[in-house]
């Protein structure tokens, strides 16, 4: 003979037909319990992952030993790696780059940066102008300092 079983909402434990206490929420959510305890500690909201006696909280720190986690474990599916286009650049053109040779790639990183270099450097020769130009034509007596500001407009900025 077969007898239907249950579990516990709290604790998890096997309840037997006719054992156990039903409770009926306002919105009529049936819960069970397997003893009074597991009744008080759900109306109390304690979290059954805290107690070492529930289910929940041997299944969360691993105490049991279950034969189907195992066999899952045996078929777990790897992840495929595959290729896709990014924003800006077609899967041609990186497959493309991937398949030129390291000095070829080396030679175009070394020419962008030379580029780069030569960028700044006159950048660096045109400021260096400009600021001769502007001490010879201003004079020393012209220039201001840099902390000093002009005179301050607009009163004391006090109260009002």
């Amino acid at each position: 003979m077969v007898l239907k079983t249950e579990l516990c909402h709290f604790c998890g434990a096997k309840i037997y037909s006719v054992r156990g206490i039903r409770f009926i929420r306002a919105d009529s959510q049936v819960f069970l319990y397997a003893n009074s305890k597991c009744k008080h500690y759900f109306h109390n909201r304690l979290k059954p992952s805290k107690l070492t006696w529930t289910a929940m909280y041997r299944k969360q720190h691993k105490k049991t030993c279950h034969k189907e986690a195992l066999v899952k474990k045996g078929r777990r599916a790897t992840k495929k790696p595959y290729s896709r286009s990014i924003v800006g650049a077609t899967l041609e053109v990186i497959q493309k780059k991937i398949a030129e040779r390291p000095e070829v790639r080396d030679a175009a990183l070394r020419e962008i940066k030379e580029r780069i270099k030569k960028t700044k450097d006159e950048k660096k020769t045109k400021k260096a102008e400009v600021m001769v130009k502007s001490q010879k034509a201003g004079g020393k007596g012209n220039l201001q300092k840099a902390g000093s500001k002009g005179p301050k407009l607009g009163g004391d900025g006090g109260k009002r």
